[in-house]
């Protein structure tokens, strides 16, 4: 035999080889593909991360402040506080949830209710996940932001009326009046509602019907979503804002 015959023929035994390798083995180790550049498991199985060894940027990364989040089976709700000088926008809560053997279970991410988050001003969040998760399930939270030149001058008047605790739900009315000198669009008004302990329970948010309100006009809105045990919720806190104007927070509102 030649030696290039050899070769080839060295060479189909190595292929054939490592081809039995990977179809007797497929059940039993994880198949790393360098030829097309991808990682392939079986369904019944788990990848995780090779652990590597923290290390601490030189400054921490800014982001807005969490002041409260809860897991409450399949929902993440919380609320965020703009902590720098400046407003923000845009604001993006990304929720990382993981097992009790730290295994990543599921993921979600939302925007907070408010557009413009002024210095010192709060939102809520509420993240949905795919499915319900048990209570020892841990998950971590990553806010996103932009900062914003939007000033959206003081222009609305905000008024709170009754609210209706019924067996398995709660309703809360109210009033957005335009003091702007121009007509407000898209009004929203967002709401946090909270325990006794002022743990949030839930966030939501509503559009004024209509949600353009003229200058020195008024619309009303309402909240209403199904809560187990209503009497939970003790106090409230609520901001309204529209594409041009934001909430009057002076001594008489």
């Amino acid at each position: 035999m030649s030696r290039f015959a050899s070769k080839q023929f060295f060479a189909l035994i190595v292929l054939s080889a490592v081809a039995a390798v990977i179809c007797g083995s497929s059940t039993t180790f994880h198949y790393f593909s360098n030829l097309h550049a991808q990682v392939e498991i079986t369904t019944d199985k788990v990848l995780e991360f090779p652990i590597f060894n923290e290390t601490q940027t030189e400054a921490p990364l800014l982001t807005p402040k969490i002041l409260y989040s809860s897991l409450s089976n399949d929902t993440i709700v919380g609320e965020v506080l703009n902590n720098f000088s400046y407003p923000i926008e845009l604001v993006r809560i990304t929720a990382i949830v993981y097992d009790k053997n730290g295994i990543i279970t599921a993921t979600g991410d939302k925007y907070v209710n408010d557009y413009l988050l002024k210095p010192g001003s709060r939102s809520g969040f509420s993240i949905f996940l795919d499915e319900p998760l048990p209570g020892s399930s841990k998950y971590v939270l990553v806010a996103s932001f932009e900062k914003s030149d939007d000033t959206k001058p003081e222009a609305l008047l905000l008024s709170i009326g009754k609210n209706y605790k019924q067996s398995n739900s709660f309703r809360v009315l109210g009033e957005v009046i335009n003091r702007g000198q121009n007509p407000a669009n898209s009004v929203k008004v967002s709401g946090i509602f909270y325990d006794n302990e002022h743990k949030v329970i839930d966030t939501d948010y509503v559009y004024t019907n209509p949600d353009i309100i003229n200058s020195n006009k008024k619309a009303p809105f309402e909240f209403s979503f199904y809560v187990n045990n209503p009497e939970r919720i003790k106090s409230m806190a609520f901001n309204v804002q529209s594409d041009e104007y934001s909430l009057i927070t002076n001594s008489t509102q």
